[in-house]
Formats: C-alpha cells, sequence, structure tokens
C-alpha cells in the first residue's frame, strides 16, 4: 500500500461513521504527534499477526507528517517512505481534529 485506502478515514471523501467511535478516541489517544506508536492501515488485521505492524496507514502519516515521533520511526525503520509521507496528491483532512469531526467524534 503506498496510498491511503479508499475507505481510509482519513480521505475526505471516505465513507463517514463506517468506523466505530471508540476507536477513533483510542487511536486519537494513542497516535498524536507526541506519541510513539503508529496508526496501522485498518487492512493490517488481514495479515499475519507478524506482519501486521508493517501496513502504516497512509493517511496518517501525510497528514501528521514528520512532526510525529511514530511517522519518523517508521520511516527509520523503513515502513514508510520519506515520498509517501510528503505525498499530497490526496484529498485528505489537515488534521486529527478536523477528521475525528466529519465522523462526528469527539476525543
Amino acid at each position: 500500500m503506498r496510498g491511503p485506502c479508499e475507505n481510509c478515514p482519513w480521505l475526505k471523501d471516505a465513507p463517514r461513521e463506517y468506523w466505530d467511535p471508540q476507536h477513533f478516541v483510542d487511536i486519537f489517544r494513542n497516535c498524536r504527534g507526541d506519541s510513539m506508536h503508529v496508526m496501522l492501515c485498518h487492512k493490517a488485521n488481514a495479515l499475519p499477526v507478524e506482519k501486521r505492524t508493517d501496513l502504516v496507514c497512509q493517511g496518517w502519516v501525510r497528514v501528521l507528517g514528520f512532526d510525529a515521533i511514530g511517522v519518523r520511526l517508521a520511516a527509520m525503520k523503513g515502513k514508510i517512505t520519506v515520498e509517501e509521507v510528503n505525498d499530497r496528491s490526496f484529498k485528505l483532512f489537515k488534521s486529527f481534529a478536523e477528521m475525528l469531526k466529519a465522523n462526528k467524534v469527539k476525543p
């Protein structure tokens, strides 16, 4: 995956209210810019357990960018590329707050 999935919650044209609100709250708590955690792609669960952490959410990396510790760590580990982080060709929400609001979730 080298771009956000068609139903990535970070895409402005993805389905809304598709995700469990508690899932968003957990992601917000764990994957903000000041966290060392990485937001995984929702499709990671389809992979074998040992491969799941290799599939980083492509929308998340583009929105948070290198300001986020987790994004920097993922790049250092080779899980994402600098080009992916800097790619602005997708219509994404500009922040966690904007994405959560679109999904009617309060952190």
